[in-house]
């Protein structure tokens, strides 16, 4: 939550240092979360996403190795704890993926290096390829339905297909204990009122693998979001936010983001391919904008003004 930061040097008052000192933590000078989108496509239609409605707006593209480790090699040694390699993508459809990821190993062995997928495309050989060499020593999995019927009406995928390759996820970490003990697996599901029924027997599926079980709050992405097919759902404005203090975006084409709901590219921070990411973290707008929504002045910060979530009791009063 955004009421938990502060900026050093910003208090007028002794009290006000000693609430901060007491109550607050300071924003930290590099993000603690790095999300980098390797290339632009999905392979997914969900109905909670930009991605359908902007899949033909945005130039497709791939970030190159040579960005990915300049990105890498400027995270190293600054206490980044997780790099999460999705955006406006299913990560796998990215060939150079498991380089990537081995790049980041390199400089960053100590981050935690987070897969997440829909799943469609995790076949026993990226598996192995990506979590038996273990380039990635965490796995979220997209997942927004228990049966058939709601699981292809959110996600447009070929459901079948899909827990398949679960199932054989599921086989290979069994095969493989040694490996299961270390790495982390978290199912996460987008919280709507389609999906909200079947949550109890999704919990029970993946709980019997071991798996975590998180229900993400559905927002409206900033008012970017098309929600004709969400038009059930009951929004209210998201009062307090963690992402401009926490984590870095960067695009395929090094566009660091205001956050990650951005999809229109409304607010840019800088570009990793003209400056350092401290340099965008620490820059005069990136500063100037938290500052700003720390004092609740949303001039500048539209999507921030206008971004809402379902954050109540009604669906997890289902659980």
């Amino acid at each position: 939550m955004a009421r938990q930061y502060y900026y050093p040097q910003s208090e007028t008052t002794v009290l006000e240092r000693a609430r901060n000192y007491i109550f607050r933590k300071p924003v930290p000078d590099f993000p603690k979360t790095v999300v980098i989108e390797t290339q632009f496509g999905c392979n997914g239609g969900c109905v909670f996403c930009q991605y359908p409605q902007l899949k033909d707006v945005l130039p497709r593209g791939r970030m190159t190795n040579d960005t990915f480790e300049k990105i890498a090699k400027e995270c190293a040694g600054r206490d980044v704890e997780r790099f999460i390699l999705c955006l406006d993508n299913e990560p796998l459809l990215d060939p150079s993926l498991a380089e990537k990821f081995a790049i980041l190993k390199k400089h960053c062995p100590e981050a935690v290096r987070n897969l997440t997928t829909n799943g469609s495309l995790l076949t026993p050989e990226k598996t192995e390829s990506l979590i038996g060499t273990k380039l990635v020593n965490e796995v979220f999995l997209s997942i927004n339905g228990h049966s058939k019927e709601i699981y292809e009406k959110i996600m447009a995928l070929p459901y079948e297909k899909v827990m398949q390759n679960l199932e054989s996820f599921c086989d290979w970490l069994r095969a493989n204990s040694d490996i299961k003990k270390n790495l982390r697996v978290r199912v996460n599901t987008v919280k709507t009122t389609l999906v909200a029924p079947e949550i109890p027997s999704m919990t029970a599926r993946w709980a019997a693998e071991g798996f975590e079980m998180h229900v993400i709050d559905l927002d409206n992405r900033g008012a970017q979001l098309d929600m004709q097919a969400l038009r059930a759902e009951v929004m209210r404005p998201n009062t307090s936010c963690r992402r401009l203090f926490h984590s870095m975006v960067l695009t395929r084409d090094g566009c660091a983001l205001l956050c990650c709901v951005d999809y229109k590219r409304e607010v840019v921070l800088g570009n990793a391919h003209e400056q350092s990411i401290y340099e965008i973290w620490n820059g005069s707008l990136a500063t100037q904008l938290r500052k700003e929504y720390l004092a609740r002045d949303f001039r500048h910060l539209k999507i921030c003004a206008t971004c809402k979530n379902n954050n109540y009791d009604t669906v997890n009063a289902q659980l």
